[in-house]
């Protein structure tokens, strides 16, 4: 919601306005003809029009819209249920105080559920145990936190009465305009959440043009060499549907325009739904080695969000992961493993509006049933759940034997997900000692098999659960490629894990220790190692960790463990991936040091270094840094540098998609070395003092999608042609200061950009807007002319991203006798 302008109206009636403006902008772009280019899928405006009020008597509108508003969205799956209730949420989130998306779906762990929701409301709860809370514990929890909120929640993916009155229970109706939204293939489930909005397929020229944008075509027109004939009746299998549309593109995409017919008569359609039998005909298409990387995905719980490194480490650990060349990286591989079920449709990237930095996927929910089946056909993967936790051994036995009709029906892999029983039997798992991967999510079992009877186990993945189950004997599992245990306490790490000599991933998330034990750096073939949530770390032994490609560590405390580390990370030559969070106080000789460490990792990709506080003075020594021509990802956040090192530019970093670093000063010379850089995609500049005003040329910034920069750009016809998300700063006055013995100044921005013309129209893929106004050193009267220029620049958008504008430094707002001076003592250093 925009902060400035005046006006005595509550939050939720201000909350209510702002959906009912972006519901009237909706509708006027749909009137001229214009479809939002933020907008991506339908439906947008008739939804965000439910969720306002819109009633003719204002007074009644006003006390309506400080009411909990619920709309649900229903159709069958596949229709895009999903993505339109994220692209609400995204056009809407700003205006609430907190936001959260949750997926539910068909076999519900509620517990869960209220968990992710109150981390999504509120990221403090990332350090609260909630492993042993009830239903009541979280219904309390929720029911205080959102006492005097203003929340926008979207509950994805509900199947069942029961499960949406307890999630409702839980939302409190606290009068301060809130917003539900609830996604449902059920209509009776729909009819008790409030407003229904009935999602419909897909028109045939609708259908076309999805389907030739997925093929790459232009404007929706048929292909050379593919008759029109044949197009229409591929799309009109599709029945509208735009999962059944994206699956059969991706899958004739690749293929010569000669086999489509071959394509269509082999999948066998029916008159009817046929996303199933596309997605069917998709897997069985799949080259061998995507096959079981593809099965292995219904390990994880349904509607799960999902690490794209962590699962390809997994593939690696079982074995799916082979390499063309003897001295190629595995992880490599799996990536492009990853990116082909990508490319297929199969899987489906999602953002994280809290961690860009990190990939995310999810399986749709009609895939993932698919390949559970599969996985249950072949005897790919063994499940026990929910529906199983009150069946005898015998009985799951039978149940097992049924669906697996092979006379070689062991336990091969076992998934057992939201499972709460006191035991689960040895005999239940049929000879666990032939079982190679165990896998337990969101459960709770209070006896079970030993985990040394797993002889063969390749990989041991335990999530979310309460298991009181001894690591004592861990060392006997020899065979043990992958270890993660994440949320989920245990009694002690023992030095017999050390034994573990073909271990290549260990991911330990608070697990409620507080030392990693030394024996982990007797794991010479360890090639990723995730450590969250120990304030002790074997420091001075990581340097024979020699092996490593991947090292997350996420606090390192105390002087002699930061030294040693920085020493031992020079040994590490194989790194690609290093994410540290350093807990001390880097100074320069700490910094020299990892400059020096740096230099040594001609292989990485990756370099996180997030910060714990205020950003330490750089020293000097980084621009000795010979980075690594490869290097991908840079985020150096816990210390702020004089000035853009020299070596950001094309010619050291012609790779570079991510930055993210602190500088004291920036000048125009850096922004045109960055406009350069040929893959940036993500851009994240923090600066004390900047030109005020930049122009992007029409060749810079080819790739950026996300900017976020402290001053004002201006943008010519053709600029950042995919850029999809800005923030920027305007700057209302003139103001100079020194940090850190540094002199800084800051000049108006409408000195440079006149009438803050920065041709925001321009940006043909532009969604979201963030405007931060800064009164440093402005007076009344030029805060006033700005935030009339600001209003003017923001609302003439005929591309309507959303928008918001805020005000920062108000505290540093000068009276017109202080502006003189500033302005007098600028000349006189300038002139005299």
């Amino acid at each position: 919601m925009r902060s400035y302008g005046g006006g005595a109206a509550s939050p939720a009636v201000a909350v209510a306005a702002s959906i009912r403006e972006a519901a009237d902008s909706l509708m006027r772009a749909a009137a001229s003809g214009e479809r939002p280019r933020h907008t991506c899928s339908r439906g947008t405006d008739r939804v965000i029009r439910m969720l306002s009020i819109g009633t003719k008597d204002d007074a009644h509108a006003h006390a309506s819209d400080q009411d909990l508003k619920v709309v649900s969205i229903v159709g069958f799956g596949g229709l895009g249920k999903t993505t339109l209730a994220i692209t609400v949420l995204d056009m809407l989130k700003k205006q609430f105080g907190c936001s959260a998306f949750i997926c539910v779906g068909s076999t519900p762990n509620l517990t869960r559920t209220f968990e992710k929701i109150l981390v999504e409301f509120d990221k403090k709860y990332k350090q609260v145990d909630m492993a042993r809370w009830d239903i009541e514990q979280f219904g309390n929890e929720l029911h205080e936190f959102l006492t005097d909120k203003r929340y926008f929640i979207v509950v994805d993916d509900i199947w069942d009465v029961e499960s949406w009155k307890a999630i409702r229970y839980a939302l409190k109706d606290n009068n301060c305009g809130s917003r539900i939204i609830m996604t449902t293939r059920n209509f009776e489930v729909a009819t008790k959440a409030g407003e229904v909005y009935r999602l419909k397929p897909l028109s045939h020229g609708n259908s076309k043009k999805l389907f030739y944008k997925r093929i790459q075509s232009h404007k929706g027109e048929s292909v050379d060499g593919v008759s029109d004939e044949l197009s229409s009746k591929i799309i009109d299998k599709c029945g509208g549907i735009p999962l059944a549309i994206i699956a059969i593109a991706s899958l004739l995409v690749e293929r010569p325009y000669d086999d489509w017919s071959k394509v269509y008569d082999s999948i066998g359609f029916v008159n009817g739904d046929n996303t199933t039998k596309i997605l069917s005909y998709s897997y069985y298409d799949l080259p061998s080695y995507l096959k079981p990387c593809l099965l292995h995905l219904s390990i994880f719980p349904e509607d799960n969000i999902l690490g794209k490194k962590s699962v390809i480490w997994m593939w690696i650990g079982e074995g799916f992961v082979h390499l063309e060349k003897e001295d190629g990286s595995l992880f490599e591989a799996g990536e492009r493993y990853f990116n082909e079920l990508v490319n297929r449709s199969m899987i489906q990237m999602m953002k994280d509006r809290y961690d860009r930095f990190t990939q995310w996927f999810r399986i749709h929910d009609i895939v993932f049933d698919l390949i559970s089946k599969l996985s249950r056909d072949e005897n790919f993967v063994t499940f026990l759940g929910s529906m199983e936790q009150h069946a005898s051994p015998d009985s799951l036995r039978r149940e097992k034997n049924t669906s697996m009709p092979r006379s070689d029906s062991k336990v091969r892999r076992l998934a057992v997900k939201n499972h709460h029983v006191q035991r689960i039997r040895e005999d239940t798992m049929d000879m666990p000692e032939v079982m190679r991967s165990l896998n337990i999510f969101d459960s709770e079992i209070e006896v079970m098999a030993p985990l040394h009877s797993f002889r063969v186990c390749r990989v041991l993945n335990i999530e979310n659960c309460y298991v009181p189950n001894s690591l004592k004997h861990i060392g006997k599992l020899l065979h043990l490629k992958y270890l993660e245990i994440s949320d989920t306490p245990v009694d002690e790490l023992p030095k017999e894990i050390g034994h573990l000599k073909s271990l290549q991933t260990l991911y330990l998330k608070k697990t409620g220790l507080d030392e990693l034990p030394p024996a982990v750096c007797l794991l010479t073939q360890l090639m990723c190692l995730v450590a969250v949530g120990f304030r002790r770390l074997p420091a001075d032994r990581m340097g024979s960790l020699t092996s490593l490609e991947d090292l997350r560590l996420d606090s390192v405390v105390g002087r002699n463990a930061t030294e040693d580390l920085v020493v031992a990370l020079g040994k590490l030559t194989r790194l690609r991936v290093a994410t540290i969070t350093f807990s001390e106080e880097l100074d320069e000789n700490l910094q020299k040091a990892l400059v020096q460490s740096l230099c040594n990792l001609q292989e990485l990709r990756e370099l996180v270094l997030p910060s714990t506080g205020s950003p330490q003075q750089g020293a000097n020594a980084w621009e000795d840094w010979e980075t690594p021509r490869q290097l991908r990802q840079l985020l150096i956040l816990c210390i702020i540098l004089s000035r853009l090192p020299r070596w950001i530019n094309r010619s050291s970093l012609p790779c570079l998609c991510s930055l993210s670093v602190n500088v004291y000063t920036v000048e125009k010379q850096d922004l045109d070395n960055l406009a350069r850089l040929p893959e940036l995609t993500y851009l994240e500049l923090r600066g004390s003092s900047w030109p005020p005003g930049y122009t992007v040329g029409k060749d810079g910034f080819r790739n950026l999608r996300f900017c976020d920069v402290d001053t004002a750009l201006k943008f010519p016809l053709g600029a950042m042609p995919r850029l999809e998300e800005l923030r920027f700063s305007v700057h209302a006055g003139y103001y100079s200061w020194v940090v850190k013995d540094v002199p800084l100044e800051q000049f108006p921005t409408k000195d440079e950009i006149e009438d803050l013309d920065l041709g925001l129209d321009n940006l043909l893929s532009l969604e979201e807007v963030n405007v931060e106004v800064n009164f440093s050193g402005a007076t009344a009267a030029e805060v006033q002319e700005v935030e009339a220029m600001v209003t003017r620049v923001v609302e003439n958008r005929p591309n309507r991203p959303t928008i918001q504008v805020d005000r920062a430094y108000q505290q540093n707002m000068v009276s017109d006798e202080h502006r003189v001076v500033l302005v007098s003592t600028y000349l006189l250093k300038k002139y005299v």
